[in-house]
């Protein structure tokens, strides 16, 4: 799929399909002095362009995330995908009582303590790159150096949500 050629509603397909079995981001902040930190994250629960975590209150992903621009970034093997949004707190236990399962009750105790709090993502904006089967990928690459083309380096597309 070309991004000149592809509809909005197209990216937003592939976007849904790279990332629908996703468990795992890189969840990017500012700190306090503003560099950038990043650390791995897992999805508790995805519902559209909203993306929820499990964490604790007093930990820096929560402070340096609530009402801020954040980043959650994929990849796998050939399938990257990068997300701008923005971070929110949500304290409601009935929520967390959903989300909750024996791995969050192992990491962080009962949904009801008032230190677990759900980190959410209100993604705005996304970017993908698919470049297909690893194995499909290096044979278009020695293909390309072969017949000292540009390979093809698969699909991108950037998606408004």
């Amino acid at each position: 799929m070309d991004s000149q050629q592809t509809t909005p509603a197209e990216h937003l397909d592939a976007f849904n399909e790279l990332v629908k079995n996703q468990r795992f981001v890189m969840f990017t902040t500012r700190n306090n002095d503003g560099s950038l930190v990043s650390r791995p994250m897992t999805i508790a629960e995805r519902e559209d362009d909203v993306f929820r975590f499990v964490t604790q209150d007093d930990n820096d992903v929560a402070a340096q995330s609530d009402g801020q621009q954040v980043n959650l970034s994929i990849m796998d093997g050939t399938t990257y995908v990068s997300m701008s949004g923005t971070g929110r707190i949500e304290r409601s236990v009935a929520k967390k009582q959903e989300l909750w399962n024996r791995i969050q009750e192992a990491y962080a105790g009962d949904a009801e303590d008032p230190s677990n709090v759900i980190l959410e993502v209100t993604v705005e904006t996304a970017e993908y790159w698919d470049g297909g089967s690893q194995i499909a990928s290096l044979i278009g690459l020695a293909k390309a150096a072969v017949a000292g083309e540009r390979p093809n380096v698969g699909e991108h597309g950037v998606v408004d949500l």
